[in-house]
């Protein structure tokens, strides 16, 4: 699940930017998995309607003293701010959210979080967006339609899988669609790729497929095989893979 959600004060001028993203986006016909939501000045919002995507992006104004109109997108864990005990609800925000979200979900919290910041010019009291920003937010919902699109051809074309810390992290849909009531799987090395084979006795042996969350993703912890090959690095990367009828497994493209 995709959910993309708008931030904003919407009587303080371009601090309503987000909420303007959000309402154009919905004027355009959504995939069944994309979810939009204004939270308007709620971090607590924020933090429950993201609970259970597998993707979030998050829409806001900010004033950093760029150029007003100026887009600038980040990783969501780069500015995930440590809410404070003194906090009350309307200190919480998005930025505390992404941080007790993930606290307090967990699996069931996104790890793919990316953030649009749109520096504003005015943000007095007053309901239009100025001129730059209005252009912005336009600008930010081409963005997002196209990141939309590019999951949508992505998934006609293939799939990808997560890889980090030596283990492999498979969604719910692609685990019932190719491993539905499987607990083990075999990797081969084969070339530059690897082979995710079904196992279909457990007395065969191979790598566990264990529950990762209440959404039934999967993760299979492969980290001595993936060491072996080089591939056991913390940093996280999405794996292309596709299924193959000929050898009658996943193939993953691990050397692209």
């Amino acid at each position: 699940m995709f959910t993309i959600i708008g931030c904003g004060n919407t009587n303080r001028r371009d601090d309503g930017v987000g909420s303007y993203v959000v309402a154009q986006l919905k004027k355009s016909m959504m995939p069944s998995d994309v979810r939009l939501f204004d939270a308007g000045t709620s971090g607590m919002e924020v933090m429950f309607k993201a609970k259970g995507s597998t993707s979030l992006t998050i829409i806001d104004a900010c004033r950093s003293g760029s150029e007003p109109g100026a887009i600038f997108k980040l990783p969501g864990e780069e500015i995930a701010a440590c809410p404070e005990p003194s906090y009350n609800l309307h200190d919480f925000r998005w930025d505390h959210a992404i941080f007790a979200g993930k606290k307090i979900f967990k699996e069931d919290f996104p790890e793919d979080i990316s953030v649009f910041l749109i520096e504003a010019e005015d943000v007095s009291y007053g309901l239009e967006l100025s001129d730059k920003v209005k252009t912005a937010g336009d600008r930010v919902v081409e963005l997002v339609l196209e990141s939309i699109k590019s999951r949508r051809d992505g998934a006609g074309n293939g799939t990808h899988i997560k890889l980090r810390d030596g283990k492999l992290y498979i969604d719910a849909d692609l685990y019932e669609r190719y491993f539905a009531g499987l607990d083990t799987v075999a990797l081969i090395e084969r070339a530059d790729q690897l082979l995710l084979l079904p196992i279909h006795s457990n007395a065969a042996g191979g790598l566990m497929i264990k529950v990762r969350n209440s959404k039934g993703d999967r993760v299979i912890d492969g980290v001595d095989f993936l060491r072996r090959v080089g591939l056991d690095s913390p940093a996280e990367r999405l794996i292309p893979a596709y299924w193959d009828s000929t050898q009658a497994g996943l193939v993953l493209n691990c050397r692209d």
